[in-house]
This record gives structure tokens, C-alpha cells and sequence, in this order.
């Protein structure tokens, strides 16, 4: 099996008899035993699947009496653990008060990818309660978990909160992971390591069973090595879910996005310097040259001024306390949010290495979502919205194309993707940060995968 083919041509060798699922999730597996596990310990895969070789051996079954489910049959795909399944495996969101739980239904997301014949085969840490625990600590750090290292150099902040299924990716222990997003946590992991991040837009993927920060700001989202993994696990993991409403304000229909790796429909790309804020180091550089990579694409870019938006974390704030206890309450746990500051105060050593001042905060407000900067923090995102979605009408542009991460695709709903670009001088990678106007995620994937075969690069942080 080569390390580097993508799901595409892992289905042509499923397809021809010289692979099979049993094969690859193998393969996988053991990449998990000798590298996340072995003398380094990147510890990016928190618990395997034990089924995961039963579940492929099925699937083969299925392939060979001329049964194939979608381009993910056979697949293998790690999940973050903050996405339930109902199976052999906890969802902890790396808490303790969590280290065994057992989900009482499958996340929306996994059912589909289970009906889709992909292969679940294991979760991946994160920063504790994605990011939503404490201001001082540290990205990939979870008290149940442990501490998550960044592949290209063991020193760096590896970023969060999907870190494991960052650097998992990065390490290609699986084909493709999924990560979650609330206020940047699939963009920044896959900036900081190497990999193909889409944030969708909001209400494209269920949120459903997914343990959770914020009603209007999460979702998960692919993580990948190619773009056109990205393509093929998102359309996998598209649907309408009745118990997410924000899902049923698109049409309810499959779509294959990998018909738009070779489509021709974006025309012009706005450049977004933001030039007011610190650039980091060597991002201006390969700001300039992926512009010129894109003109020489056949692209019109022109100049963008755009606002950052300032009140994303108010968001999160007031509407964890509510989310967070009815995921308790309808996962049949006797947990509240005041419980769990609790529980981790009656065992500090364990819980509290750098403490929980987000969830004393939260827990500070009502729950019930009233209070005035709630209400001011909607009211811009709503004034913000209608204003970025004006620029890009006005602009007749497709895409923007920003030098370094941004808030407003997570506030405001908007579909995101990174993609490894080059490096910086400690020859760390530098991912692009491209935002698209709602539901078109094809846009995003289209000038992906052009740019992706024009700088033909491979990103390995083995292979350095």
C-alpha cells in the first residue's frame, strides 16, 4: 500500500482486488502502535476502535457481492472525542468526569458515515472540552488525554482544539479525520500542521450528538492530506438532521463534491491583507507568492479591505452553559456544568493542572441566553453578516483569500478552508486561509485541488 494514495485511488485498488478495506485499516492500525504510540509519543489517537477490523472485513463482503456505499466504503476515519458513538469506544471531550462515558446514541454525523460504509476507527485527543475549559492552557493538553505533540517539531504549540486530528492527519495515521470548529478549531490545527482543513458552512453538516460549546457556531469538518479527500469525506458526512433545525435550510439531497475538484466556475479571488494586525513570520511571503500562483491560474484577484469581527467569544459564553447541560441531560449523564467545576475542584491534581476560569465564567450567567451582551454579540455578527455577504455581491468575487486566520468565517457561517502552502523559516508549514459565501464549499474545493496540482508539494513531518 503507498502512504501517499488518496481515497480515490484507494476505491481503484479496492476495486480491482489488489487492496482491501481489512488491508488498509490494518495498515493504519499499525501506523498507530509504531508512531503515535512508539518512542516519540505524539499521542494524537486517544482509543482504537475494536471493531474497526471486523467492521472492514464486513464491508469487503459487501464489495465483493457488488455492494458499495459511496466513495467512503471501506475507508477508514478517525473522529475528535467530542463526537459521540455508540459503540466500543467513550466520548470524553478529554474530561475525566467523562473517561467512561459511553455515548447513548451515535453522533448524526457518525450514523451517516456509517451508512456511507466508512470504517470508525478510533477517536483523537483534543484540547480539553474543545478549548472551552481555561484561557491558560495549552493547545492539544487534556486531563484525560494528555498532552498532544506537533509532528514538524515536538517544542510547538501543536494548536487546537482538534489537535489530535490535526497531527493524526499530519502523521497520516488514518486517510482523513474529522475535527470540530466553534471559533477556529479546524482552520488553526491545519495551519499549524500541514494538512487540508474544510470548515463547512453553517447547517451544511448536523451538529447532532456532538458534545458542544456554542448552538451557532459549532460544526465539524474534514481534515485531510489532498484536497480531494476533503471532497469525498464532506459529501459523506452532508444531511439534514430534524433534531438540528439549522440543517433543514438546505435542500436535502447527496451531493458528490469531488465533481468540483476539475469544474472552472471561480473567476475572481479577493486578497485580504489585513494589514492592521501582526502578520506572522514568513506568511507574508507566501501570501505574495500564492497570489501569483493564482493569477498564473487563470484568476482575477483584486484588493480587499475587510473588518475583523470582535465578540465571537460572548457568543460562546452565554450559550455554553444551556448547550452543555442538555447534552448531559440527553446523554442520561447526572452532570451539570456546575457539577463538573466541582468535580474538578474535589480533584485538582487530576483536573485543574491549568484551571478552569471558562467554565467558572460561564457559569456565572443564566443559561437563559437574555443577557445584553449576548444580545449586542448577535447583533453584530447579523450586522457583519449582511455586510460580508454585500462585499462579496458587490465585488462579484468567489472567494477571499486572507494572509493569515480569521474570525468570520466561524462567527458569521461562512465555509473555510486551509491548505498547506510552504514554510516558514524553522521550516514550519503555513496554511492559506480561503472563505467562501455560504454552501459554497465547491468553490473552496475547486481552487484547493488547482492549486494543490500547481504547487505539487508533499507535506510529510517524517520526511523533513
Amino acid at each position: 500500500m503507498n502512504l501517499y494514495d488518496d481515497i480515490l485511488t484507494l476505491q481503484k485498488k479496492m476495486e480491482d482486488g489488489s487492496l482491501s478495506s481489512y488491508e488498509i485499516t490494518s495498515f493504519y492500525l499499525n501506523r498507530i502502535q509504531t508512531i503515535d504510540q512508539g518512542e516519540i509519543n505524539y499521542n494524537s489517537v486517544y482509543m482504537i476502535n475494536p471493531d474497526a477490523l471486523d467492521i472492514a472485513k464486513s464491508l469487503d463482503k459487501e464489495r465483493k457481492q457488488g455492494k458499495i456505499r459511496s466513495k467512503m466504503h471501506g475507508i477508514p476515519v478517525l473522529l475528535k472525542d467530542n463526537i459521540n458513538t455508540k459503540d466500543k469506544t467513550t466520548t470524553t471531550a478529554g474530561a475525566n468526569i467523562l473517561k467512561d462515558h459511553i455515548a447513548a446514541y451515535d453522533a448524526s454525523i457518525v450514523e451517516t458515515l456509517r451508512a456511507q460504509g466508512a470504517v470508525i476507527l478510533g477517536k483523537t485527543n483534543l484540547t480539553e472540552l474543545a478549548c472551552f475549559k481555561t484561557f491558560t492552557g495549552i493547545n492539544g493538553f487534556s486531563s484525560l488525554g494528555g498532552q498532544v505533540l506537533c509532528p514538524w517539531d515536538i517544542n510547538e504549540d501543536p494548536s487546537g482544539s482538534s489537535t489530535g486530528s490535526a497531527v493524526a492527519t499530519a502523521l497520516r495515521l488514518a486517510p482523513v479525520a474529522i475535527g470540530t470548529e466553534t471559533g477556529g478549531s479546524i482552520m488553526s490545527p491545519s495551519m499549524k500542521n500541514g494538512i487540508y482543513g474544510l470548515k463547512p458552512t453553517m447547517g451544511l453538516v448536523p451538529r447532532t450528538g456532538i458534545l458542544p460549546i456554542s448552538s451557532t457556531l459549532d460544526t465539524a469538518g474534514p481534515m485531510a492530506n489532498h484536497i480531494s479527500d476533503i471532497a469525498v469525506l464532506l459529501s459523506s458526512m452532508k444531511s439534514n438532521d430534524p433534531k438540528d433545525l439549522v440543517t433543514l435550510n438546505k435542500d436535502d439531497i447527496y451531493t458528490d463534491y469531488t465533481k468540483y475538484l476539475h469544474t472552472n466556475n471561480v473567476k475572481r479571488i479577493g486578497l485580504v491583507n489585513m494589514s492592521a494586525y501582526t502578520i506572522p513570520h514568513g506568511h507574508k511571503e507566501i501570501f505574495e507568492s500564492t497570489s501569483k500562483s493564482l493569477t498564473s491560474l487563470g484568476y482575477e484577484l483584486i484588493n480587499i479591505d475587510v473588518e475583523e469581527v470582535k465578540q465571537i467569544y460572548q457568543i460562546m459564553l452565554y450559550e455554553f452553559k444551556h448547550e452543555i447541560n442538555r447534552y448531559f441531560k440527553h446523554e442520561g449523564l447526572d452532570i451539570t456544568l456546575k457539577s463538573m467545576i466541582a468535580y474538578n475542584e474535589l480533584h485538582p491534581d487530576e483536573n485543574l493542572k491549568y484551571g478552569q476560569q471558562v467554565l467558572l465564567d460561564a457559569e456565572k450567567t443564566s443559561g437563559n441566553k437574555n443577557e445584553d451582551a449576548y444580545i449586542n454579540a448577535l447583533n453584530e455578527r447579523e450586522a457583519f453578516t449582511h455586510k460580508m455577504e454585500k462585499l462579496f455581491k458587490d465585488n462579484n468575487i468567489d472567494l477571499l483569500y486572507f494572509v493569515h486566520y480569521t474570525s468570520i468565517g466561524p462567527e458569521c457561517g461562512f465555509p473555510t478552508l486551509s491548505m498547506p502552502l510552504g514554510y516558514n523559516d524553522q521550516d514550519m508549514p503555513i496554511g492559506s486561509y480561503f472563505l467562501a459565501p455560504k454552501y459554497m464549499e465547491s468553490s473552496l474545493i475547486e481552487v484547493g485541488h488547482k492549486l494543490e496540482k500547481h504547487l505539487n508539494k508533499t507535506f510529510d513531518p517524517l520526511k523533513k
